[in-house]
């Protein structure tokens, strides 16, 4: 080969080499994403949330978020009451059910909200009075039919828990003319509680830790665990949401967030954590309610809980068919609408840089 020649060779080479090295060598030196001096994180104070709970007592999010921002954070008991503070842009980053996400989604025509993360999966159920059921978790068909003109709670209407229960009794024909023929009443959680121990409702469908204080202090029994409902027995319970507004203009204080809550769930699916994942847990609820849990209770409903970053989008279409069917979304809502609401792209980052598989969003789910 001539000199010419090998110098040409040599240069269309180097010419390769930089092509196929140029991205890899920008994305290492790409400029930080963009981040917020105050993020605004909303949860609630239920065992469903302890990825958040941890979080908050490790200062996880304080953590990955930096030392010059400022977390503020907002304790609620209701998803709607979530997302209409979320709309109003009262908080960037919140824990919530997936059919208020749903329907804070469809209200806005997909402009408000993304759901970015998965965080807890299970630990909801369906509590009677003893004289309503002889074997737990079994109901005959007359047990079935006899809650109807039954009080029965749930959190909220429109909320997961609301949705699920509508959907279980009208899937047993506990129905007519358009509407449950039980009365369902919406109570906050505490609420239920109290009104149980009265005698004043029947029953509640409701997330840990109430369904266990209901056994537990108010001497219920178990007439559904939800997990039964599903196949595998997993459905997803808390969701991470961020405003849409929020995640465009600021992604770096999204992903540090999503870095937090897997963090924080990596350390409560720990089993050498158990003891102080309960403890902390306990302090956060101290903090936040001015009461604990007693052991019994949290040791009781520990483990139904399934903590994972999945956001169990099978769940995702499920929540919005029933609640669909029974008018908790916007008049003529279909599911094509719903199209674009995961937004997996930060959170598929993080578990690339841990050599972890992405979740998927089904072809159904996509934008």
């Amino acid at each position: 080969m001539s000199s010419r020649k090998a110098t040409t060779a040599v240069t269309i080479a180097a010419l390769a080499a930089a092509v196929i090295m140029a991205p890899a060598s920008a994305q290492a030196a790409g400029k930080p994403l963009p981040t917020a001096t105050t993020v605004n994180i909303g949860y609630f104070g239920n065992l469903t949330h302890a990825p958040a709970l941890i979080a908050r007592q490790q200062k996880l999010f304080e953590k990955h978020l930096g030392a010059n921002v400022e977390v503020k954070y907002t304790l609620f008991t209701v998803g709607t009451a979530e997302i209409e503070a979320l709309k109003a842009g009262a908080i960037d980053i919140g824990y919530v059910g997936p059919a208020p996400a749903i329907n804070g989604y469809l209200t806005t025509g997909g402009t408000a909200l993304n759901i970015v993360s998965g965080a807890t999966q299970g630990g909801a159920k369906f509590i009677v009075k003893p004289a309503l059921i002889a074997t737990e978790g079994k109901p005959t068909a007359a047990e079935i039919t006899a809650l109807a003109g039954k009080n029965i709670a749930d959190p909220g209407l429109g909320g997961t828990q609301d949705v699920a229960l509508k959907n279980y009794l009208w899937s047993n024909k506990v129905w007519a003319n358009g509407a449950p023929t039980a009365n369902v009443v919406p109570l906050a959680n505490a609420d239920t509680l109290s009104q149980f121990k009265l005698g004043n409702i029947d029953g509640a469908w409701v997330p840990e830790p109430w369904a266990t204080r209901l056994i537990q202090e108010g001497y219920g029994k178990v007439f559904v665990d939800e997990a039964s409902l599903w196949k595998g027995g997993s459905f997803p319970t808390t969701e991470v949401i961020a405003r849409k507004a929020f995640l465009k203009q600021y992604p770096g204080s999204v992903k540090a967030v999503l870095q937090a809550n897997i963090e924080a769930i990596a350390f409560l699916n720990n089993p050498a954590n158990k003891t102080e994942a309960i403890n902390e847990v306990q302090a956060d609820l101290l903090a936040d309610t001015g009461k604990k849990l007693s052991d019994a209770v949290i040791q009781a409903a520990w483990p139904a809980l399934k903590y994972s970053a999945d956001p169990g989008a099978p769940g995702i279409r499920q929540n919005f068919l029933n609640a669909s069917r029974f008018n908790l979304l916007p008049a003529g809502s279909t599911f094509g609408q719903v199209r674009g609401i995961l937004n997996l792209s930060l959170l598929n980052g993080l578990r690339a840089a841990q050599h972890k598989k992405p979740f998927t969003v089904p072809k159904s789910l996509k934008k």
